[in-house]
């Protein structure tokens, strides 16, 4: 699974030398949630959670990698049916990648904090 990132507006700032750089903490802990939940990462998703900046219900673009099945019917012999993976593209939350990825413990502590 892909993840990629939005940029925000808004938040602190990282300054170097001679350039000042606007940060947004939350959106970017938010995606650390988003990237940790769609690599199965519990622990570094229970750090971002406990983040207090941390926004559960945050959307990112990420790439799903989803099961499809087809049947081919046969005039004269058995039917057929195939399975394929599929990547899809879509704006989602946290929460739903944890589901998608099966990830029961993950999905509980979203669910408690995303009230």
């Amino acid at each position: 699974m892909t993840v990629f990132g939005h940029s925000g507006s808004g938040g602190g700032f990282l300054s170097g030398k001679q350039q000042v750089f606007p940060v947004d903490y939350e959106a970017d802990v938010s995606q650390r949630l988003l990237e940790a939940s769609s690599s199965n990462d519990i622990k570094s998703a229970l750090d971002c959670i406990n983040d207090p900046f941390i926004d559960v219900n945050f959307v990112g673009a990420v790439s799903l990698k989803v099961r499809t099945a087809e049947v081919i019917c046969h005039v004269e012999s058995a039917n057929a049916v195939r399975f394929e993976y599929q990547e899809l593209k879509s704006d989602v939350t946290a929460l739903f990648v944890a589901v998608h990825n099966g990830n029961l413990n993950l999905v509980r502590k979203l669910l408690v904090y995303s009230f």
